[in-house]
């Protein structure tokens, strides 16, 4: 198995992005209104990634760079197809890599809570207080943070 996680750039890979968020993230979970032309995608800081397996999109994620060596981590999705066989490892230890080429030294998430576990067992901790204010806050999310070392 061969993993690469690339910063979404050309067409075809949004549209990956973007299937790959509406199944998993809204569709999955009896959402609708998802929106593929949110302006928060294609901000500078604003990293969308995608994990392809021996080439093809099987998750994605955004990272955006607060500017202050902080990261926040956004919309974490592997594929129904894909999920249970490690790939989520795959992508939060590729993720926390591509963090640490930026500079970042300390990713947040906001986890909802059926994913609290995944977060834990790979170092995450949750924070009660010192989260940015552009994590958010939702009685259903888990407010966690990992300290990457440069």
């Amino acid at each position: 198995m061969n993993h690469a996680l690339v910063r979404v750039s050309d067409g075809a890979d949004w549209q990956v992005y973007h299937a790959i968020r509406r199944s998993s993230l809204w569709q999955e979970r009896g959402l609708t209104g998802y929106d593929d032309a949110r302006p928060e995608e294609r901000l500078p800081n604003h990293h969308s990634l995608l994990l392809k397996l021996d080439g093809e999109g099987i998750g994605t994620t955004r990272l955006d760079d607060l500017g202050d060596q902080t990261g926040i981590v956004r919309l974490v999705a592997v594929t129904a197809r894909q999920r249970g066989r490690g790939h989520g490892r795959v992508l939060s230890a590729m993720v926390e890599d591509y963090a640490r080429k930026l500079g970042l030294h300390t990713l947040f998430v906001s986890a909802v809570l059926d994913a609290e576990g995944f977060y834990s067992a790979t170092g995450w901790a949750r924070v009660a207080s010192g989260a940015p204010p552009l994590l958010g806050h939702a009685d259903s999310f888990a407010q966690m943070r990992k300290r990457i070392v440069p």
